[in-house]
Formats: C-alpha cells, sequence, structure tokens
C-alpha cells in the first residue's frame, strides 16, 4: 500500500485563475479513484461541463458558487457538494479570497463534457 506524501507534489502557478495538483491517481497506483486539490482564484468563473461518474468536491477553504443544473448555491468551508453523473456543474469564485478544494471522483481517468 503506497504512502503518498502531499508536500512533495508543489501547487503548479494558477492558469485562468485557477491551480490543481493530483494528490491520488494512477500515477500512484489507484485503479478507480482520483482525488486532486484545486484552488479557484477571486473573479474566475469555469465552464459548464458534465462527467460520467459521481465527483465530490470538499470546500477546505473559502467559500464556492455551485452551478449545478438550474440552481446556484454558495458553498464554504466544511461542506461537500455533490456533483452526480450527467448534471451540467460549474463553479464560480465572486468571492475577494481563493477558494481551496479536494476533488474525489471514483476513476482516474475522469471525462470532462463541456457544455460551453
Amino acid at each position: 500500500m503506497p504512502i503518498i506524501e502531499h508536500n512533495t507534489r508543489p501547487m503548479p502557478e494558477p492558469v485562468g485563475k485557477r491551480s490543481a495538483r493530483s494528490l491520488v491517481g494512477g500515477q500512484d497506483g489507484a485503479k478507480s479513484l482520483s482525488i486532486r486539490e484545486i484552488v479557484v482564484h477571486p473573479s474566475s468563473e469555469g465552464r459548464l461541463h458534465t462527467h460520467t461518474t459521481d465527483q465530490a468536491i470538499m470546500v477546505m477553504e473559502g467559500a464556492i458558487q455551485l452551478v449545478l443544473g438550474d440552481e446556484t448555491r454558495t458553498v464554504r468551508s466544511g461542506f461537500t457538494l455533490l456533483a452526480p453523473p450527467g448534471v451540467p456543474h460549474k463553479l464560480v469564485n465572486d468571492y475577494w479570497v481563493p477558494a481551496r478544494m479536494l476533488v474525489i471522483s471514483p476513476t482516474n481517468d475522469l471525462e470532462t463534457n463541456f457544455l460551453e
């Protein structure tokens, strides 16, 4: 069983006001699991998209607006949002501080279908 040291995987510089790094995935021997850390910086709006599997997004710091289907909700640190398979969603940070999240999927090859 591998022990994964997260601090050996630096967070890359932001691209489009977002930073992301893999914490667990196929590179670690996972067959059906991925965990990514994502930082969404202020004034960032993602693209509406879907996935073929569930996706859990744990807000660790800050707050984020989640557009999920026809609903927009603010999700703060200490809460997890669930994006079911096939449901359109996107993340928006209209706040003045970055939002740090862990994104967990039951696959190490996440398919993303962009709708905009």
